[in-house]
């Protein structure tokens, strides 16, 4: 590769690896992609991807750190919430209580992770509580980062069809950015960096907590005074992102 591309593949030097969750693979096979992928680009220091909570408890405290040693970091995990409730009626298929345990973990042998959080979950009336108990627990497993979208039900999934019937009742716009408004308030990271400017998201903050938090909140409380809630539709959308 290097013979290929040149001084452009020695410039390299995070790796990010596709895929749905590729750190689902064991430790071995993740250390020999790793190895493969040091051949062709040697000064490479991080390899990153996307984990889940599940995929990390499988792994051993000794595995977790010869992956660390080897390059592994900055894991996106798709934590989506604090509420336990909520992540059950999502059939997220862990809990908030078993991510902070596997998120200390991670702490403890030094893998960042880059938490992946969903406004709108609770549904109507739910924004605040949550927004707490989710700020509860960013304050607690520390992330590099904090990386927010907001919960869209499209045609054709379970979430529309409970929303048809009436069993899941979506949080209004302004409830949706109250709810940032507090999750963001509510936050005690300073070197965390906090991304929301998703697609999805209707206002767009980012910055670094220490620096930039009071910025990202004037942001957020003004677009609560003036949004018009009827620009948003959150319910059968189709397409991609």
């Amino acid at each position: 590769m290097i013979g290929v591309y040149g001084s452009y593949a020695e410039k390299i030097k995070r790796v990010y690896l596709v895929g749905a969750d590729p750190f689902v693979i064991s430790a071995k096979s993740l250390l020999k992609r790793v190895e493969l992928i040091k051949k062709y680009l040697p000064n490479v220091d991080v390899v990153s991807m996307y984990a889940r909570t599940d995929n990390m408890a499988r792994k051993s405290d000794e595995e977790l750190r010869c992956l660390k040693e080897a390059g592994i970091n900055d894991l996106y995990i798709g934590v989506e919430c604090g509420s336990n409730e909520v992540l059950k009626k999502l059939n997220k298929g862990y809990s908030a209580d078993e991510t902070k345990e596997q998120c200390l973990r991670l702490n403890e042998v030094g893998i960042r992770h880059c938490d992946l959080l969903m406004l709108g979950t609770g549904g109507k009336d739910r924004g605040l509580e949550v927004a707490e108990v989710t700020a509860a627990l960013e304050n607690e497993i520390k992330p590099a980062k904090i990386l927010v979208n907001t919960m869209s039900a499209f045609v054709g999934t379970e979430l529309d069809e409970k929303i048809k019937t009436g069993e899941f009742v979506p949080a209004g716009e302004k409830e949706i950015l109250q709810e940032e408004y507090f999750f963001l308030k509510g936050l005690e990271l300073p070197n965390t960096y906090f991304w929301a400017i998703h697609p999805l998201d209707s206002v767009g903050v980012e910055g670094i907590l220490k620096t930039d938090k009071a910025r990202m909140l004037v942001t957020l409380e003004r677009a609560i005074e003036t949004v018009d809630e009827t620009l948003y539709k959150r319910v059968s959308r189709v397409g991609t992102l």
